[in-house]
């Protein structure tokens, strides 16, 4: 599927400029820039247009939709098949992330360190497919391998994430500052150098280029789509940071006084629209990502 966007020039200078390690020859005469990477396709039209196409292209129309502030509609996402896994209890260092899709609610990262005498306990607990385990699942087994498993983990609370937007940073930004330190943290805590592997959400130089104003960056990095199907340290990572965001959720809860739903949907727009008009803006923005369509939703409700 395609996904487009209307540009001005200067966005699509800002645009031609961060993919230009990329750039492809284009024979259409209509195309002022063309770029390829191993996940996706960047036209830029002399028309200003740009469109992605490919694995990621729906990643990178919504990084540019936030960065640019181009507040377009979103497009239907697209459901990803599994892939097999190999070698799944590999001895390593995974590292994902949850709450990137959750109005309400933190960004959790967790990097997580799996040794050869964990398979038996690892295999016990049936993680082989993390992302269906339910949340009540999650609770349970993040409590088991919290204590048991050697892992960093950290989170972007709503302030914070709302100053960081605020500055210039877009989502995938922020997951590589996140994913960057919680690998620097956890490397520190074991010994030798497992091999590390990253739920992949941007194309390598792009996520090293996230991070070039870091002071350190670990760059030994295995990037892998749907990492959490073919490594059980990623799947770990990804237990654990779910079972901490759960349980930041259920205080959100308790000291907002609102059954903040999860995700973003109608229900989620309703509730932001009660929020606003009983507490104010300021308010919500220790609660939730104002950076999602959501608040514009919400206000159209309010009016209406």
């Amino acid at each position: 599927m395609n996904y487009v966007l209307k540009l001005n020039d200067i966005q699509a200078k800002k645009v031609i400029r961060f993919y230009r390690d990329y750039q492809t020859q284009s024979n259409n005469q209509t195309v002022l820039f063309f770029a390829k990477t191993e996940f996706v396709s960047v036209t830029i039209y002399k028309s200003f247009k740009v469109m992605f196409q490919g694995m990621d292209a729906l990643q990178e129309f919504n990084m540019w939709n936030t960065m640019l502030d181009l507040k377009q509609e979103e497009p239907i996402k697209k459901t990803i098949s599994k892939s097999s896994p190999t070698n799944y209890y590999l001895s390593s260092i995974g590292s994902d992330e949850v709450g990137t899709g959750d109005f309400f609610g933190p960004i959790v990262v967790c990097a997580a360190y799996i040794k050869e005498s964990d398979t038996d306990f690892l295999k016990s607990l049936k993680i082989d497919d993390s992302k269906k385990i339910t949340d009540e699942r999650i609770r349970i087994i993040g409590e088991q391998l919290k204590d048991k498993i050697t892992y960093s983990m950290l989170a972007l609370h709503n302030k914070k994430f709302n100053e960081m937007t605020a500055k210039g940073y877009n989502m995938n930004k922020l997951k590589a500052y996140l994913h960057n330190s919680a690998l620097i943290n956890l490397s520190k805590k074991v010994e030798g150098k497992p091999e590390i592997i990253l739920d992949q959400f941007a194309e390598p130089k792009l996520y090293f280029r996230y991070l070039e104003n870091e002071q350190e960056v670990l760059r030994d990095i295995t990037f892998t789509t749907k990492a959490e199907s073919k490594y059980a340290s990623v799947a770990v990572g990804s237990i654990i940071a779910r079972y901490a965001f759960l349980k930041y959720f259920d205080n959100l809860i308790e000291d907002s006084g609102y059954d903040l739903p999860k995700g973003a949907s109608h229900k989620v727009d309703q509730i932001t629209a009660l929020i606003i008009k009983e507490k104010g803006e300021k308010y919500l923005e220790t609660i939730a990502k104002i950076n999602f369509k959501t608040v514009q939703k919400a206000k159209e409700l309010l009016s209406n």
